[in-house]
């Protein structure tokens, strides 16, 4: 479906048929799973809400695609990061929608930490690249975005750190996620596209500006290399860090 359609028919007031979310099951006794997936269905206001933000989040994810396709990602880590942020964005989107890898609301709270991770090491990335940027106008305007990722990125971790209870306090969680996911995407695409008009601007050599990377369980193997080991699969096969989100596992 085209971007321009969607936009119509969510300003029409329709919202996709296939919009049910199912979240993790508790696990029983032993780690063994005691009760299958439930399906959760929103109502009309909670799936025009949501429908609204990953709309937004699709537009910003396609103004920073249409950026990143300007440059060769052979070598520029700048790019591969943004184009995985893109991706892990276009996913969340996707959920909105009832789409895509993400079928439970604890992947889409998974996917948002890795989100929240790949920005924070582009943040690293993008500093070691703003110490080659003269002085002036660019290298001040891009500082001032940059400078406002660490903010997006603990606010989003936050909100997926923070534990619920029941079906309205899980779609409310989901719904500051999304919310977060939206806003970070919003500073990065900003950062990233001043990076490219500095660099465009100066001659700069993206070359030699990298930070490590531990993967996102929702990318294909062929992207970013670099992944960290150590891990931890639950039972939908999703890499996890310790402890990770919390929430309740039959929303």
């Amino acid at each position: 479906m085209s971007l321009s359609r969607e936009v119509g028919e969510l300003c029409r007031g329709h919202i996709p048929e296939n919009q049910v979310y199912m979240s993790l099951p508790r696990p029983g006794k032993h780690g063994t799973t005691s009760k299958p997936l439930k399906p959760v269905s929103l109502d009309s206001e909670e799936q025009a809400k949501i429908a609204k933000l990953g709309l937004e989040m699709k537009l910003i994810t396609s103004e920073m695609d249409a950026e990143t396709e300007k440059w060769e990602e052979s070598e520029n880590d700048i790019v591969k990061r943004a184009k995985s942020m893109s991706a892990m964005a276009f996913s969340m989107y996707q959920f909105t929608r009832g789409e895509g890898a993400l079928k439970t609301t604890q992947d889409l709270f998974t996917q948002a930490e890795f989100f929240a991770e790949e920005a924070n090491k582009l943040y690293k990335v993008v500093r070691q690249f703003s110490y080659q940027v003269p002085g002036g106008q660019h290298k001040k305007e891009l500082l001032d975005f940059l400078d406002k990722v660490p903010t997006f990125v603990q606010q989003l971790q936050f909100t997926v750190k923070n534990p619920t209870v029941g079906k309205a306090a899980t779609f409310t969680k989901v719904d500051n996620v999304i919310q977060e996911t939206k806003n970070l995407m919003n500073v990065i695409s900003k950062v990233v596209t001043t990076c490219f008009v500095c660099a465009t601007k100066y001659n700069l050599d993206f070359r030699g500006v990298s930070a490590s990377n531990r993967r996102s369980p929702y990318r294909s193997d062929g992207e970013l290399d670099g992944v960290a080991s150590g891990v931890s699969e639950t039972s939908s096969g999703i890499g996890s860090k310790g402890g990770g989100s919390s929430s309740d596992g039959n929303i």
